[in-house]
This record gives structure tokens, C-alpha cells and sequence, in this order.
């Protein structure tokens, strides 16, 4: 397809290549334009409790271009109302009845799920560069970073970072006991200012469920069953454990599950590998520098679990992965909850990566393959 097209899809489901007729870039723009609209909006819903008027201008403008678009190629069918592209957002963009083309859109995707930015949402915000959430996001970490760092205390850092991927979701009373620990005295409110009253959707009968795959919360969902929601979850079926509501529970903001969170269980995974092997491993070295470092083996890797590869390498174009001082070389590690089936993910990444494509000492890998490369440099290096 050339740029500049769009697709339409019949009632019969069939889908229709339509002509060229707009610059390239408007395709990316009016997604990237929805999908931050649609998370402003969500957060905003969060935040006031009732639906914000006006809408915020991200979502406003991704309405009028995509109509626009539609008026172009004479679609058939357009939304009316953001309440109409609300409706086109939970179904799958193979069957939005007019869409633009864009490679780094799958089609079984949608960028709503009961209610909520799906993790193709986020990502499309994040891509776009101009969402509250990451912001919010970057602030918090940034804040702790800078606090860690007027105390020359990097183990803080770490221990921090520990805390939001082993405990995503916890009582208020565990959260108040972790708070008042001495290894976290000079983070407290940063912990605090992490985590979230937990939704009315977790609370079901007096309690909450803490799924054994993710320690995130299960929620009930739109067909009314409760479950776990999350979108790299590697066992959703399994409970940790149960939480008494009447103690109150809280789990981290959604920006904080995706970006931190989620990659980070892939990190901690890394580590344990490396660890049981005899590598000594630091996670989060140097304030941040990169998110696993093995010591005898000084390659740098930084964990990625977007979903979608094509969006990934617009992110490192955007914003490159620098090898800190004293590693060899660099790693861009896919954790295996994207790669697992998806053996087109990594080419697909490497192609789309023109960054990617002019490092020597930077390659992207998936978990599995770092492991391995790492354990293989040590033992040759004590034979």
C-alpha cells in the first residue's frame, strides 16, 4: 500500500485499498493524535469523575482529521461524535469501517478496552510525544532519581524499583509498613505518590485478587466476569493472594504498570537467570544507566516490552539507548511475553530501527538469546 492510502471495510467485512490521497504523515499524526486523546480523557475521567467537557484538544483534533480524511475518499461511514469514535475504538481496527494505513497498526489491536486505553494506546501516546501520563510517569522516577542522588544512595533506587515489580498491588496497611522502613525513609512519599486507590472494579465482594502472574489486580471486565487485565501477563488464570477491601488496596497508576512494572519483571527475570549461573548482576546500575548490567560480563542491557516492534524502533529513532561508561557494549533486550510465537518481531524491529542500524556496539536480542550469549562469555572467560 502506498502512503497516503486508507482502508475501508464492507459490511461483509472485506477490506478496500483506497487511493492516495493525503500526505503520509497524516496517517501517523491522526493515531497518534487519537491515542493521546483517549488517554488525556481517560485520565481526566479518573481524576473528576464525570465525562470532561470540552474534550481534550488531542481527541478533538484526531475526530476532525479522521472525518476530514473520510470526506477525502468518500467513506461511507464516519464518526459523528467523539462518543461515535469511542464505539470504533473498542473494536479491532480491521473493522473500523474507514481507517488510515499505518505499518505500525496491527489489525486485531484496538486503542480501548472496557473503557480503558488498551497497551496499543498507550504506546501510540507515548510515540507521539505528548501525553500527561508519561509525564507524570518520567516526573515520578525523575524525582526519585534526583532524591537518590542528593543522598548519594543508589541502593535506594534500586530498592525502589524492586518494590513497584514485586508489590504492583498491595494493602494500605503494607503500603504504610514499607513506607516507614528505614531503607525507604527518604523515598516515602514518592512510594505514596506511586500507587492508586484501587478502582471499584477490583473490590468485589469484599475483597481484591491478586493475580499470581503479574501482582496486579484482577478486574471485573466488560463481559462481567473478574480476571486479570494486564497485557503482558504471563500466567492470568493464578492468584497470589487475596486482599480484605476493609484494609483498603491500592496498585500502581497505569503508567507505571506499563513502563515500569511490566519490563520490569522481564529485568528481575534476567537477573535471577544470570544469578543462578553464578553472574554477578547489578539491576539499575549507576542511578539508571541501564536496567541489567552483568559484572563479569560487562554488556548493558535495556529491557523493552512494547507490543508492537514498528512503534518500538520509532521510540528509539526518538530517543536512543547510549552504552553507560565501563560496559563493553549495549543490548536492546525484548522481554519474551512479545516474542514468544512472534518470530517476525525482532527483524521487523531491526528494519524499522534506522538508529539500530548504524550501532556497532548496540544489537537488539530477545531475553532469551542475552542469557544465553551472556552465560556463554562466562564460562568461556573461566575456562
Amino acid at each position: 500500500m502506498l502512503p497516503g492510502m486508507a482502508r475501508r471495510t464492507s459490511s461483509s467485512g472485506e477490506t478496500t485499498e483506497l487511493a492516495q490521497a493525503w500526505p503520509a504523515e497524516w496517517n501517523t499524526v491522526a493515531i497518534s493524535l487519537l491515542a493521546s486523546g483517549f488517554v488525556e480523557l481517560s485520565q481526566r475521567l479518573d481524576r473528576q469523575g464525570a465525562f470532561p467537557v470540552p474534550y481534550p484538544p488531542a481527541l478533538q483534533r484526531g475526530l476532525d482529521r479522521l472525518t476530514a480524511m473520510g470526506v477525502v475518499v468518500d467513506a461511507k461511514v464516519l464518526p459523528r461524535s467523539v462518543m461515535d469514535l469511542a464505539a470504533w475504538a473498542h473494536r479491532p481496527f480491521a473493522q473500523w469501517p474507514f481507517r488510515p494505513d499505518v505499518e505500525g497498526l496491527n489489525d486485531d489491536e484496538s486503542l480501548l478496552v472496557d473503557g480503558k486505553p488498551s497497551k496499543a494506546c498507550l504506546e501510540w501516546a507515548v510515540v507521539s510525544g505528548d501525553v500527561e501520563g508519561e509525564i507524570r510517569e518520567r516526573l515520578l522516577i525523575h524525582g526519585v532519581l534526583d532524591v537518590c542522588k542528593a543522598n548519594d544512595d543508589p541502593a535506594a533506587y534500586v530498592r525502589f524499583r524492586r518494590q513497584l515489580v514485586e508489590k504492583p498491588a498491595m494493602s494500605e496497611r503494607d503500603l504504610l509498613v514499607t513506607m516507614a522502613q528505614p531503607g525507604f525513609a527518604v523515598l516515602a512519599q514518592h512510594l505514596r505518590g506511586a500507587y492508586r486507590p484501587a478502582p471499584a472494579e477490583a473490590l468485589v465482594e469484599g475483597e481484591a485478587v491478586v493475580c499470581g502472574g503479574c501482582g496486579h489486580l484482577w478486574t471485573v471486565q466488560i463481559d462481567g466476569v473478574r480476571r486479570c487485565g494486564e497485557w503482558d501477563c504471563p500466567a492470568p488464570a493464578t492468584i497470589r493472594k487475596r486482599l480484605p477491601a476493609s484494609e483498603g488496596v491500592v496498585w500502581l497508576s497505569r503508567e507505571l504498570r506499563m513502563f515500569v512494572s511490566g519490563p520490569g519483571r522481564a529485568e528481575l527475570r534476567i537477573a535471577e537467570a544470570l544469578e543462578r549461573a553464578g553472574v554477578t548482576v547489578r539491576l539499575w546500575p549507576n542511578f539508571d544507566a541501564c536496567d541489567v548490567l552483568p559484572v563479569e560480563v560487562p554488556w548493558a542491557a535495556d529491557v523493552k516490552s512494547w507490543t508492537n516492534p514498528v512503534r518500538l524502533a520509532w521510540r528509539l529513532n526518538e530517543r536512543p539507548f547510549v552504552v553507560p561508561p565501563g560496559a563493553e557494549r549495549g543490548f536492546i533486550v525484548i522481554a519474551k511475553e512479545q516474542t514468544t510465537g512472534r518470530s517476525e518481531y525482532l527483524r521487523t524491529l531491526r528494519s524499522h530501527c534506522g538508529w539500530l542500524k548504524g550501532q556497532s556496539r548496540v544489537e537488539a536480542v530477545s531475553e532469551k538469546t542475552f542469557i544465553e550469549r551472556v552465560l556463554r562469555e562466562f564460562r568461556k572467560a573461566r575456562a
